[in-house]
């Protein structure tokens, strides 16, 4: 997302008893999939303080309202607008072959400070499979607390990297933590392509996003109800896709696990939108694509798997310096 954010190391840790496989779109690049990665720009523009996300109780959706799956923990006064029938996740299939459980349901954050842990516990529920049950989100959220702890800090036998969710999370932070978690960064693009994130999700992958949390609920919303300015800098998860019943995939639909709103389907131009809003109003935005790798268990090689994320989006994190994280500790998600 004209350069390629993220590059395949050959020099991965050795301690993988499996070699961590190349991605799928690292195989065979098409030049459509090379004009994903584009280096981020590093000056962000000046902007008003965002608005603060409320974290109140949800209020219970008005007869006619299309059916949301809202976490309890958070919420809007809004409901987002879908469509009666929720699209047909046309990756489910793949996504299971994978590993991953294309049903699993959001975890909300329980904190303004907490999109980044709250997502990191959506992708490890995700992660273990329909065939694997699950684990309630307490459970999941220390599950992530002690994989990250494990592969940061004085317990890498990598470079050392502190992860502190508390305070929100830099793309450094969640690669790490998602090597923790068995789970590889295969690409990083600072632009959005709907057509090789298509191919990525139809390839059995999720996506991580780091967008503006006003533009992304923006393309679920009704009209009346967007919200105007820049909202604050937000970790959600892409977990399906549809291609809307055209073969453009300029008007393909992703479904987004959003720790404050839910579940809720956004337009491809709204996705992209949402990433540039992102970039634009807080200097850091873009997405990552992830692969499931069940055959990563053991501590050693999860510690590495996390050490090969880290590189694999260094360009991505450090050209945006502390972007991805609010202003101040009352900002940040």
């Amino acid at each position: 997302m004209t350069r390629i954010v993220t590059t395949v190391f050959n020099s991965a840790p050795q301690a993988l008893s499996k070699p961590i496989q190349p991605a799928v779109l690292k195989d065979a690049r098409t030049p459509l999939e090379t004009s994903l990665a584009r280096p981020v720009n590093s000056s962000a523009l000046a902007t008003p303080r965002p608005e603060r996300d409320t974290f109140q109780d949800t209020k219970p959706a008005a007869k006619g309202v299309p059916r949301l799956s809202v976490p309890d923990a958070t919420g809007t006064s809004e409901l987002p607008f879908l469509r009666d029938l929720a699209p047909e996740n046309e990756a489910a299939q793949a996504q299971a072959d994978k590993g991953w459980a294309p049903t699993a349901s959001v975890i909300a954050q329980n904190s303004d400070t907490g999109c980044g842990e709250a997502t990191l516990a959506f992708l490890s529920r995700a992660s273990r499979s329909v065939t694997k049950g699950t684990l309630c989100e307490k459970q999941e959220r220390e599950t992530v607390r002690e994989r990250a702890s494990q592969v940061s800090g004085a317990r890498s036998v990598h470079a050392p990297v502190d992860v502190n969710l508390d305070d929100g999370a830099t793309p450094t932070e969640m690669a790490t933590a998602l090597g923790g978690l068995g789970i590889e960064v295969t690409d990083g693009f600072a632009d959005f392509d709907a057509a090789a994130m298509s191919q990525v999700m139809k390839a059995g992958q999720f996506g991580l996003a780091l967008v503006d949390a006003n533009a992304i609920l923006n393309g679920a919303l009704a009209p009346e109800q967007r919200r105007n300015g820049p909202g604050q800098l937000h970790w959600v998860t892409i977990d399906g896709v549809n291609s809307n019943g055209t073969a453009d995939t300029s008007d393909d639909l992703f479904r987004v696990k959003d720790p404050v709103n839910g579940e809720y389907w956004v337009s491809a131009r709204d996705l992209e939108s949402a990433v540039q809003a992102g970039k634009e109003h807080h200097g850091s935005g873009g997405i990552f694509a992830l692969e499931n790798r069940t055959d990563v268990g053991g501590q050693k090689e999860r510690d590495a798997l996390a050490h090969l994320n880290r590189e694999r989006t260094a360009s991505f994190a450090d050209g945006n310096g502390v972007g991805s994280k609010r202003l101040s500790l009352g900002e940040s998600s």
